[in-house]
């Protein structure tokens, strides 16, 4: 009986975990539902413009006991600088300081701060407030307003737990609060087992305690150590707020608020990377792995502490221990694994390593309900944190049927497309057992049901080796020799050495712009070259020269350069990220500063080099390549650049070229490589060792001690090593040897050459790899590479999107805020119509008019060369301003065809002002009507040829004068071979090759050749590739053909030829004799002006449609001085026209040629109108202009390979 009720209770609880799902869905759909049905708000927003108003908060609290402390005003100003980075810090501080003046009613404040801000931003601003008045002493007056005020708030019950919890006597048991009503999380330091996090120079008696809500913490000390917070003492009992990227001095240790925050997800259980390490006993080679395998002997547990424990024996100690099977050890991140050879093992290095591996969670049978997050505050115990390095908020939920080995993913909250599979999820998706989620670009969960595990892998760069590099130029002079050395995630590294040792080509090297003669770059152990396209992404290359838009301001340089580089994520976040950027640079006040060109002197020198290297730390590469960034800065400028710069080597790898760094910049390295002549390595390693193995050189070779160095290596001077490194050769009197160079130049001889030096470090690295532990890390995760690929990524329109429109803005504006630009737009187009115009104002008669106007052609002619000349000089130089930028952004996948397209539509709205401006005033003034339209768009179509020929020049030379110089040589052939100032039967025709090919197409086998002579106004083969001839032909063409009384008599024409054939009834015969009428009319079309002409030709249109009967009496009074003919048609024109039909329609020929200015062009045995052909022509001539231009700037940007 018990065996039955046993079978039949697992039975259900199967169909319960198989039914769970669902149910699981519509108790989500229902909450969806009535939520709405209720109109119950998911949170209260924070209102718009509240910040005002907590300034006055602020303000109010740091004057309550009627004295200010600088404490206070830096606590104050603090949470204004780091929880609100969008505004601009110099103005929030005038607001500050006028609101200490100001009286204010709190109590109406916390009613109107109440109502609009949600509880957790309540919390917070309880929090700092606390925070400040304890800056003060906690007196009475600010104790009782602060109770009030958050009373006022609706927040009482919070700021009594607040007030409990961060004033809790030292010998208080802080866990009580966690179960209790208080927000905050605490966390406890101590040498004793009772602390939650063991530091080591503390004594049994001190302690520190860290509280956190969300992103706040603060941090009290209960300890008689020197504790210093943000360069301020923190004395006994006292505590402040850690704010991001800050430190904590405590004593000779240093904890940072990325560690705080690590060991608080650690306290939530949230957070354990763990590691295995397998141990070679022979020669201690040790191997890290993301799972346990046979071999493995240790596993390390990072935790509040370290924890290790033993598999198998081990030849080594911890703490005094030995790492037999089955010992445990707890340790600090400061501790030591030594092995049997005294080589160690740091185990912080251990856990920034077995961070980058991602993590590994062991899903609980008991639990099958977990939350995915980057925000550790929306994590309880036992669900999953992902690792640092996602941007924006993301939070999902997975739903786990162990049983059938399957879940469900819902995505409650992502900026971003959650993909499982190739399949992107907006709501919910079920999973199968071994799906991926992909979180973000190289961030994947692994779902592993059957096992009962979910992995994070990271498809991110933790290795970086280069093996055997060299590198010969063309002429087989060597830039690298025989480059070996291997960087780690989470390294900052400086290659060090003279001018033209290599240091900018082993930068292009890695960059994987420049490919090496032989050897290989390899990262996460895949060759860089042999998967280019797929890793290229992966690192970001900052050039020596400025490589920003210095018509745009820091500010907008930076929000580009974020969409560009991340166009998934949202603008919120962007912003967000731009102004984090700004804070950590230091031109959060400079945001809206137009950059300017180094000689306007906007911007200081290290204020350029802070937002050069910013633009591509605004990005997400894993490898970052700085070439030179303190060059030309004063040493203040140079330390705060390299402090920016360390910042960003916290979870990545970072290599930067410097020459001689001053010692405290020099410090900050970890790693430092130094080149000699001929790209020759002759040292890497730490700076610390870098000096002793050098120091030990100087005394081994006894170079002398006027240059500075002690046996012992206690300088710190950097300059030492290439004192060292370059010892002149003295002959007996004692002075230089110089030498001549492969230059011809003379040089002091050294006494030992780049070879003897990098044989010595040859011989000293053998030694150390013998002595020294060899840490291999696990094969990194596979990384997107494209011959492994079968299936081609579908593309993300938004990102497509966001990448052209950004490229577009950014094109627009710099255009826009280039004064000189916007001078040649607005003034040049104007003063040229004006000026030719008034000049070629003249008639035979000697009384101007439009059909006696003897330079009309001329004019029309003239205004394309305009068009033409404006697209030229507006683009000839756009290129080459922008080829840093282009460079820079080669390996983030801008698109070039964006990148050439929001040029030509930026530069193409400019000269469309140009020729309405041009037109309109032209038009005016020789009286050219009802042609604006149709000479706009010629003009605008020969303007975009000229900006399609001005981009290919610019794309072409290096710099602007060059580019300046060849317009002419491209402006003088159009206006030669146009067709206007030399006419092509005066034209010499016998060039050679040309006129025989020319000759030759002209020729059709199938026509008689004795009915054939040539035409002299046929076009020479060489003028057929003249943009000017097709735009002028079509041009002069519509002047004759499409002004208003030509088209209208054209029209009236081709209805009655049509008609006249079979005019068979009265309706017909009716209509056609209208016809005849309005034609009549218009042959003789006269009037008092020319705007009564316009009326007449208006009125005769629904006739010529047959919309309705002619009508004799509208035109009773069509007579006058003027007449259409004298308004419309020019002769000039019209016997250009006559001309080339008279020869076009010569029977004596037995095909009609393809002359100049004919109605009709016959090619490949089809006949075209002018009109259509010329469009065509012009259209697909500047497109091809534009493909030459991307072939071109392609090639100039893909890798240099190796021949």
């Amino acid at each position: 009986m018990t065996e039955l009720v046993s079978s039949v209770a697992d039975k259900i609880d199967r169909a319960v975990q198989r039914v769970t799902p669902f149910a699981y869905r519509v108790r989500r759909t229902g909450r969806r539902w009535m939520r709405r049905a209720m109109r119950k708000p998911r949170s209260v927003s924070e209102g718009p413009n509240l910040l005002p108003l907590l300034i006055q908060v602020l303000a109010s609290f740091t004057k309550a006991d009627g004295v200010i402390l600088e404490e206070e005003i830096d606590s104050s100003l603090g949470f204004l600088r780091y929880d609100y980075p969008e505004a601009v810090y110099s103005e929030l501080r005038q607001l500050f300081r006028q609101a200490l003046y100001e009286q204010q009613d709190l109590a109406a404040m916390a009613q109107k701060l109440g109502a609009q801000l949600s509880t957790e931003r309540k919390i917070m601003l309880g929090v700092q407030l606390y925070d400040l008045i304890s800056q003060a002493g906690l007196k009475q007056e600010q104790v009782v307003a602060f109770y009030s005020f958050m009373s006022q708030m609706g927040m009482a019950a919070q700021a009594i737990d607040i007030v409990y919890q961060l004033n809790a006597s030292e010998d208080s048991d802080p866990s009580i609060y966690q179960h209790g009503a208080s927000p905050l999380e605490s966390l406890s330091f101590g040498a004793n087992g009772k602390a939650d996090v063991m530091l080591k120079n503390l004594s049994e008696t001190d302690h520190l305690m860290a509280f956190r809500y969300h992103d706040l913490i603060l941090l009290k000390n209960y300890s008689g150590q020197n504790v210093s917070v943000r360069g301020r003492p923190l004395v006994r009992g006292g505590f402040c707020r850690i704010y991001p990227g800050q430190r904590i001095l405590v004593g000779d240790q240093v904890l940072s608020y990325q560690e705080l925050a690590q060991y608080f997800n650690a306290k939530k259980n949230v957070s354990l990377p763990q590691i295995f390490i397998r141990v070679n006993k022979e020669s201690d080679q040790v191997e890290l792995e993301r799972s346990r395998t046979r071999d493995s002997a240790l596993r390390v547990t990072f935790g509040l502490n370290v924890r290790v424990k033993a598999l198998r024996d081990v030849n080594a100690e911890l703490n005094g221990v030995r790492l037999k099977a089955g010992t445990q050890v707890e340790a600090t991140l400061g501790d030591k694994i030594i092995f049997h050879n005294d080589s160690e093992m740091d185990l912080s290095d251990l856990r920034r390593r077995a961070r980058a591996l991602g993590g590994r969670f062991q899903l609980k049978a008991s639990k099958s309900e977990y939350l995915v997050s980057n925000d550790p505050s929306r994590l309880e115990a036992d669900d999953i944190l992902l690792s640092p390095g996602t941007s924006g908020d993301v939070v999902l939920k997975i739903f786990c049927d162990y049983d059938q080995r399957v879940g469900v993913l819902e995505v409650v909250e992502a900026d971003r497309p959650i993909m499982v599979g190739d399949e992107a999820v907006r709501t919910t998706a079920q999973l199968k057992d071994g799906d991926t989620i992909r979180i973000d670009v190289g961030q994947i969960l692994r779902c592993s049901f059957s096992e009962r595990i979910i992995e994070e892998e990271r498809n991110i760069i933790r290795t970086l080796e280069v093996n055997e590099v060299t590198h010969r130029f063309g002429k087989g002079e060597i830039g690298l020799e025989g480059i070996s050395f291997d960087v780690t995630r989470g390294e900052l590294v400086c290659v060090m050495g003279a001018s033209g040792s290599g240091k900018s080509t082993l930068l292009r090297v890695l960059a994987g712009q420049l490919q090496p003669t032989s050897g290989d770059v390899i990262l996460n152990g895949q060759s860089l070259y042999q998967n280019l396209d797929a890793l290229k992404q992966y690192i970001s290359y900052m050039p020596q020269q400025d490589a920003f838009d210095e018509h745009l301001t820091i500010g907008e340089n930076l929000l580009f350069a974020a969409a560009i580089r991340a166009p998934h994520l949202s603008r919120r976040d962007r912003s967000r990220r731009l102004d984090a950027k700004l804070i950590e640079l230091g031109l959060g006040e400079r945001r809206d500063a137009v950059v300017g060109s180094p000689e306007s002197k906007t911007l200081s020198g290290g204020e350029r080099k802070r937002l050069n290297i910013g633009l591509d730390m605004i990005g997400m590469s894993d490898v970052y390549l700085f070439d030179e960034p303190t060059s030309g800065l004063s040493s203040k400028d140079s330390e705060h650049v390299m402090e920016i710069i360390r910042g960003l080597a916290h979870n990545k790898i970072v290599i930067v070229t410097i020459h001689q760094p001053s010692s405290k910049i020099f410090q900050m390295f970890h790693k430092a490589i130094l080149l000699d002549k001929g790209g020759r390595l002759v040292f890497f390693g730490t700076p610390s060792d870098m000096l002793r193995y050098f120091a030990e050189a100087e005394h081994q070779h006894q170079f002398g001690a006027e240059l500075g160095a002690c046996p012992s290596c206690g300088t710190t001077r950097p300059e030492f090593i290439f004192d060292v490194l370059e010892t002149p050769l003295r002959d007996l009197s004692g002075d230089i040897i110089y030498e001549e160079n492969s230059r011809g130049q003379l040089v002091a001889s050294r006494r030992y050459s780049p070879e003897f030096w990098r044989d010595k470090y040859e011989a000293f690295r053998l030694i150390q790899d013998v002595k020294q532990v060899s840490l291999l890390q696990e094969p990194a995760a596979p990384l997107p590479v494209a011959p492994v690929q079968r299936k081609r990524l579908p593309l993300r329109w938004h990102d497509e999107w966001t990448q052209f429109r950004t490229l577009l803005r950014r094109s627009f504006l710099s255009k826009l805020r280039n004064r000189a630009n916007l001078v040649i737009t607005i003034g040049v187009s104007p003063v040229l119509a004006l000026l030719i115009a008034t000049i070629l104002r003249y008639s035979e008669n000697g009384t101007y008019d439009f059909a006696s106007a003897y330079h009309i052609p001329t004019f029309l002619f003239l205004g394309l060369i305009v068009a033409m000349f404006l697209g030229l000089t507006n683009s000839a130089d756009d290129i080459i301003r922008d080829r840093p930028v282009l460079q820079r952004e080669r390996n983030i996948k801008v698109r070039l065809s964006y990148y050439i397209i929001s040029k030509s539509l930026t530069l193409g709205v400019f000269a469309l002002i140009q020729c309405i401006l041009f037109v309109l005033i032209g038009n005016s003034l020789l009286q050219i009507r009802g042609m604006f339209w149709i000479d706009l768009g010629i003009m605008f179509m020969t303007a975009m040829s000229g900006v399609a020929l001005g981009l290919l020049i610019s794309s072409l030379v290096a710099d602007p004068k060059t580019a300046a110089n060849i317009v002419p040589l491209v402006l003088i052939p159009q206006i030669i071979m146009g067709g206007a100032l030399i006419k092509y039967e005066d034209m010499n025709r016998n060039l050679g090759l040309l006129y025989s090919l020319s000759h030759w197409l002209s020729e059709h086998p199938s026509t008689d050749k004795t009915l054939k002579t040539e035409s002299k106004l046929q076009v020479p083969l060489v003028c057929q590739f003249i943009a000017m001839r097709w735009s002028y032909e079509e041009m002069i063409v519509a002047q004759s053909k499409l002004n208003p009384l030509t088209r209208q008599q054209d029209r009236t024409n081709d209805q009655i030829q049509m008609l006249a054939p079979k005019a068979n009834t009265a309706e017909q015969r009716g209509r056609l004799n209208d016809l005849k009428d309005v034609l009549a009319l218009l042959s003789g079309l006269e009037a008092h002006s020319a705007k009564e002409i316009a009326r007449y030709l208006k009125l005769v249109d629904p006739v010529i449609a047959g919309k309705q009967r002619f009508d004799r009496s509208l035109f009773k009074d069509a007579n006058g001085p003027v007449t259409a003919e004298q308004i419309y048609v020019n002769q000039k024109v019209s016997d250009l026209i006559s001309k080339a039909e008279m020869e076009q329609n010569d029977y004596r020929r037995g095909k009609k040629p393809n002359v100049f200015f004919g109605l009709q062009k016959r090619y490949f045995g089809m006949t075209f109108g002018v009109f259509t052909f010329n469009t065509i022509v012009l259209i697909a001539s500047t497109l091809a202009l534009l493909v030459l231009l991307h072939w071109i700037l392609r090639k100039q940007l893909e890798v240099v390979r190796r021949s």
